[in-house]
């Protein structure tokens, strides 16, 4: 893989574990060899999805490289991405960019998903907000936490690109 991106070997364990940001030209060189594994992962051209589609998504995840990521690949399908690695600084971002939706890790030092969830169902702001939990964790006590602190979905990590797709698209009307 680092020969196919042109890098050290040691630069994609830097980027993958948050010690080095992975510049946006390198992320789209990858995005090319994931779809040749898997075509899901094909480039849309951002420009064909229409304006009135594209949403402002917030991905609030504390592995940088996961957060980065996900939104890197939203804006590659047409929409607006921010990322935020701190969950203490979620709610104050999301009222700077006001997303239509925000898409949470649950298990996050400092203020987790859950909690975080509850904060933009009490926010004026942001109260409005589609909500998906993003978790490796998985049951059907621990989804009914999860629609209980306010989600309106959930997907599991590492979050499928079609599934990602059709939760968005749910949501299209707001």
């Amino acid at each position: 893989l680092a020969a196919r991106l042109g890098v050290a070997v040691g630069t994609i364990d830097d980027w993958r574990m948050g010690m080095a940001a992975m510049p946006q030209d390198k992320f789209l060189e990858l995005v090319d060899v994931l779809a040749g594994i898997d075509p899901s992962w094909k480039r849309t051209d951002p420009s064909a999805v229409p304006a009135s589609d594209a949403k402002r998504i917030l991905v609030v995840d504390d592995n940088a490289d996961a957060a980065v990521t996900l939104a890197h690949l939203l804006e590659l399908i047409g929409h607006h991405a921010t990322a935020v690695m701190d969950s203490r600084q979620a709610v104050e971002v999301a009222r700077e960019v006001r997303p239509q939706i925000a898409i949470l890790d649950i298990n996050m030092p400092h203020v987790n998903g859950l909690e975080l969830a509850r904060q933009f169902r009490q926010d004026a702001e942001l109260k409005d907000c589609c909500l998906v939990a993003l978790t490796a964790m998985d049951g059907l006590d621990y989804r009914e936490m999860i629609r209980q602190a306010g989600f309106d979905a959930h997907i599991r990590k590492p979050a499928d690109t079609a599934l990602l797709r059709a939760i968005i698209a749910q949501f299209q009307d707001r």
